[in-house]
């Protein structure tokens, strides 16, 4: 694939995330002034907003830059089948929005039929995902020497695959109308959060070490590949409801999830080493990453999770996860390869940043407020404005991307 049709991919992945970050403007002011006629199921806006988040923006943005970098860590052409599989890929992430605006994950009435349109483009979406794989696969096979970022890839790949059978058990549940809330809930997070911390977070390492590489550096030191992905996996479990999660189960989770947090620390530690290596939003998204190894081990602490989970708290720690780390940093990334300096680059870095903490921040407010006694309608009126900013940069990246006519820059 031409690095003009990365770029071109890149651009889809950004469109992605203009048009969740608006809908998210939606949902946020929503909940102050209440919601247009037209928008009134917000369970299933909310599935709208993050599934595109999920597969449009992060998905598709990391799956172009993977294929822009792999060359030069194999040695060899990406293979036939790569244009067709990232157009496939954009195509069923975008078509989740509107799936998932009609009712979610319930049925949907089309005609004389009742269907799961959530569920099965999920499915449809995840058949991309393993023609992906497979390419992947086909390029790396018998490599010699795996780079580091190689590694983290493969490990990131291992960890999607995991999280999409969670996407075939949630079909399950749907067809069979099976009231079953533990195997909703384990099919459920198992999908959606093992595909964010094992997939966003792994290939987002990857990426990072892979930009360090092109730079001309040689990393030192150990850094955890194997062992970071499987104390990842079983984490999921921390966003089930602990009113049908077992405590031997949470314990085994939390246990895992902090020792996941220090082995990310590891990579933190070895980032800050290469930070003039960066570009500068990458400082945002290293606090975002220090605050998740932060929350990782506050839920040790007893009674933590149980209060927090599946509350805004919960709100308020995957905006961390998914806005603070890896949404910034992939946003730094790919400013480094399309976009040069300018005034207006910087004007939308302010931006964001802004946007960010003043958003991640009314949902910390939100969190805590009920516990402190504080009136939460300030905390929802924060946040609105923050999310408000974050979509307006969006918007201008976007406009900046489409204004600059040239290729991305190889790495």
């Amino acid at each position: 694939m031409a690095y003009r049709q990365v770029r071109r991919f890149l651009i889809l992945a950004v469109t992605a995330l203009v048009v969740a970050a608006w809908t998210g403007v939606l949902m946020r002011f929503g909940m102050v002034y209440g919601f247009p006629t037209w928008a009134q199921n917000f369970g299933a806006i909310r599935h709208a907003h993050s599934h595109l988040m999920y597969f449009g923006w992060v998905t598709l943005a990391l799956m172009a830059m993977i294929w822009a970098d792999l060359p030069r860590h194999t040695g060899r052409p990406l293979p036939r089948g790569v244009s067709v599989q990232m157009a496939l890929t954009a195509g069923m992430a975008f078509l989740s929005f509107p799936a998932f605006w009609a009712n979610g994950y319930g049925l949907t009435t089309i005609g004389a039929a009742r269907l799961p349109l959530g569920a099965m483009v999920s499915t449809m979406n995840g058949l991309t995902w393993f023609y992906f794989v497979g390419l992947y696969v086909f390029t790396t096979r018998r490599l010699t020497t795996r780079s580091l970022a190689v590694q983290l890839w493969d490990w990131a790949l291992a960890l999607l695959l995991l999280a999409s059978l969670g996407a075939v058990g949630l079909v399950g549940v749907v067809f069979t109308r099976a009231e079953h809330p533990f195997l909703q809930q384990l099919f459920l997070h198992q999908f959606l959060d093992l595909f964010a911390v094992g997939w966003f977070g792994l290939a987002l390492l990857g990426l990072l070490w892979s930009h360090v590489d092109a730079t001309g550096s040689t990393p030192q030191g150990w850094r955890p590949t194997f062992s970071l992905a499987l104390l990842l996996a079983p984490t999921f479990l921390l966003g089930m409801s602990p009113a049908v999660l077992p405590a031997s189960l949470f314990w085994v989770a939390a246990v895992a999830n902090a020792s996941a947090a220090l082995l990310l620390g590891v990579h933190g530690v070895q980032f800050w080493r290469h930070r003039r290596k960066f570009p500068q939003l990458l400082w945002l998204a290293g606090a975002g990453l220090a605050s998740v190894i932060a929350v990782a081990a506050f839920l040790l602490w007893p009674g933590v999770w149980q209060q927090s989970a599946g509350g805004q708290l919960r709100i308020f720690y995957l905006h961390v996860f998914l806005l603070m780390w890896v949404s910034t940093a992939l946003l730094g990334l790919l400013e480094a390869r399309l976009l040069s300096a300018s005034a207006l680059v910087r004007w939308l870095n302010a931006l964001w940043v802004g946007g960010v903490l003043v958003m991640v921040g009314g949902l910390l407010g939100l969190g805590v407020a009920p516990m402190l006694g504080w009136p939460q309608l300030l905390w929802l009126n924060v946040s609105a404005w923050g999310s408000l900013a974050v979509a307006l940069s969006a918007t201008l990246l976007l406009v900046a991307l489409l204004l600059r006519g040239s290729a991305i820059v190889p790495r």
